[in-house]
């Protein structure tokens, strides 16, 4: 592993609470089964209308018809409504700020929050551990959202806490995780953050098998280093006042992001699309972080056109 650090003359970020505001209004999807994933996305959008102006839409989406809710036990509409009406109530109170609203629906969740995302700037919901309503909604949640969405979708561990960790994304050498970048770049902007760019690589299976000379090894890794010095001066000219770092790891990528993004305010990792497929899916680098995220997980992907 090897570390690209910014000049010495790079700022310090200032304490949290010398941060200014966003001037814009950032329009929030707040999906929640009423478990603890769904109070620890509550208490992420409370902490960031620190900083942003937010418009929350707090919204269940309940994957069953109305017949199989009534062969379950006819609660499942109360409890939706409970389930909405606690989240309003905490963010009204923590975040006087915010304007909140909410919703309860019937149908898909996958087609549901895909419609409610072409409107939105973050989806965000709660990773780990089901509520009383995981059931319906289904057991990979968090997943369908982020494979759904055409906006940004943050994934909030239940045990997260705020801190003042660093922005963290993970880029490829062929500069094709841009959005993400933007996104990150724009946090840790806003948030006066060190922004940690990290480009993992891993010797193709086929050569590793035939055998690879350290010379080689070597003049492999040192590629990589250039690849991402070129990335890094790049993004130092365009935001001069930023603290940017940079990680060269030789590992796989979901278990070297998870362990730079450990405890940190942030990882920031692209979702593609070249293919029909990847239109509808996640890598599985991007469902190995979302099933263990170390931290807030904001999964990036370039708006349909």
């Amino acid at each position: 592993m090897f570390d690209l650090v910014a000049p010495k003359t790079a700022n310090r970020a200032p304490a949290l609470e010398e941060h200014p505001a966003d001037p814009f209004v950032e329009r929030v999807v707040l999906a929640t089964d009423g478990g603890p994933g769904g109070t620890s996305a509550m208490k992420w959008i409370a902490h960031r209308a620190r900083n942003h102006r937010v418009d929350v839409d707090v919204s269940i989406v309940v994957e069953a018809d109305r017949l199989t809710a009534q062969v379950r036990g006819g609660d499942s509409d109360e409890a939706a409504d409970s389930v909405v009406s606690g989240a309003k109530r905490y963010l009204e109170r923590v975040a006087p700020s915010a304007q909140v609203r909410g919703s309860v629906s019937w149908g898909d969740a996958r087609e549901r929050f895909a419609r409610a995302s072409q409107a939105a700037d973050l989806l965000v919901v709660g990773g780990g551990g089901g509520g009383r309503l995981a059931g319906l909604l289904g057991g990979s949640f968090p997943v369908k959202l982020a494979e759904s969405s055409e906006c940004p979708t943050i994934v909030v561990p239940r045990s997260w806490t705020s801190g003042h960790g660093a922005v963290v994304v993970g880029v490829d050498a062929d500069l094709e995780d841009q959005p993400a970048l933007r996104f990150a770049v724009h946090e840790a902007r806003v948030l006066h953050r060190r922004l940690r760019v990290v480009h993992c690589w891993q010797v193709p299976f086929v050569r590793t098998l035939a055998g690879v000379s350290p010379s080689s090894l070597a003049e492999a890794a040192a590629r990589q280093t250039r690849a991402l010095a070129g990335i890094l001066e790049r993004l130092r000219a365009e935001d001069t006042d930023l603290d940017i770092r940079g990680v060269v790891a030789e590992a796989h990528p979901a278990d070297a992001l998870s362990r730079e993004a450990a405890g940190q305010e942030i990882l920031v990792v692209g979702a593609h699309r070249r293919t029909a497929e990847e239109r509808l899916f996640l890598g599985s680098t991007s469902r190995e972080i979302l099933a263990r995220p170390p931290c807030p997980v904001a999964v990036v992907r370039a708006r349909a056109i």
